[in-house]
């Protein structure tokens, strides 16, 4: 260890924790109380023990519990809402997440951790030790990032009504690009950093997407609900944006380019995504200029404006009437005409 990694270390060990003075731990489903106990313990001395590195002064507690998706349902988020926090399931597996609570009008954050996942905390010499410490430290990054941007923009987080949906569906994807790249920048150095698992994430959507929003297309011309198929195809292109923001903001924690990573070059060359993921790597990057200390929302925009220009190249436009309202058009492209029995439908939207 050179002189500087020793001072440094020095200086972690002796910086003050941010948790709270008391916060609770709870665990669910454990197969006995004392187990419960034992790996409850461990978790608040971690989170604590982060907290010299993270700001975790907003935290609300931390659940760690085997049943995961029912801790979930049953979390109490502090104001009214028919909204179901569910783990993910499709690109990849859930098993952390940290949403936002209100508790006596303040806005905090939540951990909650799949038991199932967590054991190998218990054993540091277990292979997957470290990531099972990054993992915990990402979610404790949320805490922080969350504090930061309501900090600078308060009232914002849980309690505006958006004038529309697609101002709804903008900031939708705004928060998420900018919660996961800011997360994994933090917690890129904590643990072991999963960057192959990051890579292939955004490989993976960004090898699906595009046939995805094609396939949600073709069966609006059969539904015709301009209501579904607008949430659909924001959370596709919201997906894709999302994961490449994992992957951007994990290496630029660890202080390299996409540049560097050969396979993510490969697959970017001449690909329609390209220019976009480079537009949204130079907008995070802004965002993170001024880390905390914004203040104006617009910075953010840029990635609203980002995720409305991939709407309108994959096939829907928002368009302005006269009178300054907006309409939808979706027009027919070769890739989005359904076909049915051999017979291609035709119409007009």
């Amino acid at each position: 260890m050179d002189e500087l990694t020793m001072s440094e270390t020095v200086e972690q060990a002796t910086r003050l924790t941010t948790t709270p003075d008391s916060f609770v731990v709870s665990a669910r489903a454990f197969d006995s109380e004392d187990r419960a106990r034992q790996v409850g313990a461990l978790i608040g001395t971690c989170v604590r023990e982060l907290s010299r590195q993270l700001d975790l002064s907003r935290l609300d507690g931390v659940t760690v519990a085997y049943d995961y998706a029912q801790a979930l349902l049953d979390l109490d988020r502090g104001y009214e809402t028919t909204f179901r926090l569910t783990a993910s399931d499709t690109h990849v597996v859930g098993i952390a997440m940290t949403p936002s609570v209100i508790r006596d009008g303040t806005l905090k954050s939540h951990i909650v951790l799949n038991a199932a996942y967590i054991a190998p905390l218990e054993d540091f010499k277990h292979e997957s030790f470290g990531f099972v410490l990054h993992t915990i430290a990402h979610e404790c990054a949320h805490v922080e990032v969350t504090y930061k941007f309501d900090t600078a923009f308060p009232g914002f987080l849980l309690r505006t009504a958006h004038a529309n949906a697609r101002i709804g569906y903008r900031w939708q994807v705004i928060l998420a690009c900018w919660d996961e790249y800011a997360a994994t920048m933090l917690s890129a150095g904590l643990g072991t950093a999963p960057t192959g698992n990051y890579e292939d994430t955004f490989l993976k959507c960004l090898r699906e997407t595009r046939q995805q929003v094609n396939e949600h297309i073709m069966a609006y011309r059969i539904h015709r609900s301009i209501d579904q198929i607008v949430g659909e195809i924001y959370v596709a292109y919201g997906n894709l944006m999302k994961f490449a923001a994992y992957h951007l903001g994990n290496l630029r924690g660890l202080g390299r380019n996409a540049s560097e990573m050969a396979r993510t070059t490969e697959a970017l060359e001449g690909h329609w995504f390209a220019p976009y993921f480079t537009r949204l790597d130079n907008a995070l990057k802004e965002i993170a200029k001024d880390y905390g200390k914004w203040t104006d929302k617009a910075v953010f925009e840029s990635v609203g404006d980002l995720v409305d220009d991939l709407l309108a190249q994959g096939g829907i436009h928002y368009c302005c009437r006269p009178d300054g309202s907006l309409y939808i058009n979706i027009p027919f492209t070769s890739e989005t005409m359904p076909n049915e029995g051999g017979t291609t439908r035709l119409g007009t939207t």
